[in-house]
């Protein structure tokens, strides 16, 4: 027991002498190598002393009184430790709670932003909406608009085709008026023209049975025509014509041809005498010219003056015999 003792002493004294001389710095300690202070050695254990088992004991109760008195400090310094452990705890969890609630505090705000802008969005999203409903509906204002506009243009056609419809009506009927008219002149001309057609008729008539009187006044004519009826000719080129007088007379006849154009028609012989029972030949020459009738009348009578000249006979003395007339048609 004494060994353990004294064992615990020196290790005491040892931790003793190590906390309070130990610890501080001495100022002239020697270096080591590289400048570096050498580790100052433990101090030997102090030789125990006689008295020293005496001591035991009462170092021993003051050491435990004062580790009874130390107790309580170092309770305290770890209530004190503890309590400041738990103070820093709580603050860490204030801090903790302070930072969750910034943090709540930030969502709530993040959230109350999103929900801001959601509500903008989606006010922008209405009033896009809105904008959208406006031009919808402008663009179906303006297409019923259009619409009435086409439905007038469409009515305004209609009526202007109606309108030409009525003019082409009041046309036809002005040209069916003027139609009646033109066919009520027509037969009015046809009337006149048959009216004009009885009126020379019945003049051919009157001619004719004025003729006829006169060629009951009238004597025979003294000759006869070859070939008989219409002399005709080609209007578009000179042409010639020959026609044969016959004297019928018992005497000697003289003759003399008139035409009705001399510029186109030339005769020849002009004047001329035939023996009873004789022909004389007449040539006839048609210029060149537009086709229109004309005729060619042969005078004869019974010779009487000069054989020379025919033509005084004829200016001195009045025909015996009848006048012929052939007609010429060109074609």
């Amino acid at each position: 027991m004494a060994i353990g003792i004294s064992v615990f002493i020196g290790i005491s004294t040892a931790i003793w002498l190590i906390v309070g001389c130990g610890g501080k710095k001495k100022k002239n300690a020697p270096k080591g190598a590289g400048g570096v202070k050498a580790p100052t050695p433990p101090a030997p254990p102090a030789a125990p002393k006689a008295d020293s088992k005496m001591k035991a004991p009462e170092e021993k109760e003051k050491s435990k009184k004062s580790e009874k008195k130390e107790e309580p400090k170092k309770d305290e310094e770890k209530k004190e430790k503890s309590k400041k452990s738990e103070k820093k705890d709580d603050k860490k969890e204030e801090k903790k709670e302070e930072k969750k609630e910034e943090k709540k505090e930030e969502e709530k705000k993040e959230k109350s932003k999103k929900s801001e802008m959601k509500d903008d969005e989606k006010k922008d999203e209405e009033k896009k909406d809105d904008k959208e409903k406006k031009d919808e509906k402008k663009e179906d204002e303006k297409e019923k608009e259009d619409d009435k506009d086409d439905k007038k243009e469409e009515e305004k056609k209609e009526e202007k085709k109606e309108e030409k419809k009525e003019e082409k009506k009041e046309e036809k009927k002005e040209e069916e008026k003027k139609e009646e008219k033109k066919e009520e002149k027509k037969e009015e001309e046809k009337k006149e023209e048959k009216k004009d057609e009885k009126k020379e008729e019945e003049k051919k008539e009157e001619k004719k049975e004025e003729k006829k009187e006169e060629k009951k006044d009238e004597p025979k004519p003294h000759v006869t025509v070859e070939p008989t009826g219409d002399l005709g000719f080609q209007a578009d080129q000179q042409e010639q014509k020959k026609i044969t007088l016959t004297n019928t007379h018992d005497k000697k006849i003289m003759f003399k041809i008139k035409t009705s154009d001399n510029a186109v028609y030339l005769v020849n012989p002009v004047f001329g005498t035939i023996e009873p029972g004789k022909t004389a030949e007449i040539t006839v020459t048609r210029n060149k010219a537009p086709a229109k009738e004309a005729k060619l009348v042969i005078v004869n009578s019974v010779f009487s003056g000069d054989d020379k000249d025919l033509a005084k006979s004829f200016k001195t003395a009045k025909p015996t015999g009848g006048q012929v007339t052939v007609k010429i048609v060109p074609k």
